[in-house]
């Protein structure tokens, strides 16, 4: 798929979901309101096959340190389909596919799985580097949050060889919200 047509169907494909056609903005991310949160989605323009990055901004205004990167190295041995980093001054969940994959059905699901990452992980950043959780300010009143499908480290991990792990603020159902 070229990356004109690929940002063309991933524009399209917005707007009949939101019923509200997506401007790029500074950074050429297309925002999108979903399911009562705020998302972010790129078409990375490569040939001959770009791909869609959906994400969230789950901290901003958190500096970079040692502790937060480690933080964030932990959290993606618990995530699936998706990755936490720092970028700039914010903490970043996002997933990622190829734009050939996108379907309705798969962007749901990267926008759930990024969601529930966020709200099972952005609380704990937050409290411990600062910040400010600019996808929780981004709620509205329709958002339901949901369990993040977290994989074997969350259903135990021996102190001895491995990090215990993370606590999540839900039980460890592969549903994630919605």
């Amino acid at each position: 798929m070229r990356p004109d047509a690929a940002f063309a169907y991933v524009r399209d494909l917005i707007e009949r979901m939101t019923g509200v056609r997506p401007d790029p903005d500074a950074d050429g991310d297309l925002p999108v309101h979903l399911h009562g949160a705020q998302f972010y989605v790129r078409v990375v323009a490569t040939a001959p096959n770009p791909w869609v990055q959906v994400f969230s901004v789950a901290v901003a205004d958190v500096p970079a340190s040692d502790g937060l990167m480690a933080r964030l190295n932990e959290i993606n041995g618990y995530i699936h389909f998706a990755r936490a980093f720092h970028f700039g001054s914010q903490v970043i969940i996002e997933a990622e596919m190829w734009a050939d994959d996108v379907t309705p059905a798969n962007f749901v699901y990267a926008c759930r799985n990024v969601a529930a990452a966020t709200d099972t992980f952005a609380p704990d950043l937050h409290k411990s580097f600062g910040g400010r959780l600019l996808f929780e300010e981004s709620k509205t009143s329709a958002y339901q949050q949901g369990e993040l499908p977290l994989g074997p480290l969350a259903q135990g991990a021996d102190q001895a060889t491995g990090p215990a792990p993370v606590e999540p603020t839900h039980s460890n159902s592969i549903t994630p919200y919605l």
